[in-house]
């Protein structure tokens, strides 16, 4: 709920142009693009920074693609808080041709939507007016590489280009992320730090915002097998601020603040999926299910101040 919070104030704020103080642009720039992508992730609360491979993984994690079987692709449609932004992505998983190879990954990430009133001064009434309805949005393009490493897991480097589009204005920025990866026999771990060079938005009016690295890390295990074909995982993620966020996330002490995302997915002779999960204090639930090459997942979110946010995604294995 926070994070939906913040991401509905901060494109009010953007789309509109009223505020332009530096320190809380800087705040919250990168908001747009955290909101995670794939529904299989939003119904485990988000939680899937150390989850196997899929074709969302060159978004959350690139480094764990060392580990995917086949190619995947994955593409995903979200209503977001209700009807006030869309949200959509694809993205390509490749895993490594030899076990020490390179895998790689990209994806496209947008986030916008249309309905911001524009207004202008009425003589007449002395009043502002509605002028015309305008749209914004954000995009991102990732482009990654992962590599295992004997005895130490895996590494993996994303490159992508953060694009901007608000009323008036636009911005664009490159940036970084790094990211490990390792699994064990039932356990799984990762770490990806976001924005590690930090992303520089420059926008055409001259100003500049800057998105600054911060962290996620988090793990899964597989729960003990109680029923034949029936498998389960438990999985958490701690999403760490150095920004001074305070109130605006669950938990702080200082400059540092955390998010934190649990889940569980159960799933049946890997045909059937039922997902459930805390994203951020926001209720997440989900359901999916695999036939050949496909697979289909649903999943909401219940925000305490905005709207539900639906999400379904598509995967499919290309051989």
């Amino acid at each position: 709920m926070f994070r939906a919070a913040r991401c509905s104030v901060f494109l009010t704020i953007s789309a509109t142009m009223v505020v332009w103080e530096s320190a809380s642009a800087t705040k919250y720039a990168g908001e747009p693009y955290y909101l995670g992508v794939g529904a299989r992730a939003l119904g485990r609360g988000g939680a899937f920074v150390a989850a196997t491979p899929d074709g969302s993984s060159s978004y959350w994690n690139v480094a764990s693609l060392v580990a995917l079987r086949r190619p995947e692709i994955m593409v995903q449609h979200a209503e977001a808080f209700g009807s006030l932004l869309n949200h959509d992505f694809a993205g390509i998983g490749v895993p490594p041709s030899t076990p020490n190879g390179w895998a790689w990954g990209a994806y496209g990430y947008y986030l916008g939507g249309a309905g911001i009133q524009l207004t202008v001064f009425d003589s007449t009434t002395g009043r502002p007016k509605v002028d015309r309805l305008a749209r914004h949005g954000d995009w991102a393009i990732g482009v990654a590489l992962a590599r295992r490493v004997p005895g130490w897991g895996a590494y993996g480097v994303t490159a992508k280009t953060v694009i901007r589009d608000l009323p008036g204005n636009s911005a664009y920025g490159l940036g970084v992320d790094l990211a490990w990866w390792n699994q064990w026999p039932s356990l799984r771990a990762g770490i990806k730090v976001a924005d590690v060079t930090t992303t520089f938005l420059s926008y055409d009016s001259g100003r500049k915002e800057t998105i600054v690295p911060h962290v996620d890390w988090g793990g899964e295990v597989d729960l003990p097998r109680a029923v034949e074909g029936l498998h389960a995982v438990a999985a958490f993620d701690a999403e760490t601020y150095f920004e001074n966020r305070q109130t605006a996330s669950q938990y702080w002490s200082g400059s540092v603040s955390v998010d934190l995302h649990l889940g569980l997915e159960v799933g049946y002779r890997d045909r059937l999926f039922g997902r459930i999960g805390s994203d951020a204090g926001s209720l997440a639930v989900g359901a999916g299910f695999a036939i050949g090459r496909w697979g289909v997942d649903g999943a909401l979110t219940d925000h305490q101040f905005l709207d539900n946010t639906y999400r379904v995604s598509l995967r499919y294995r290309l051989r």
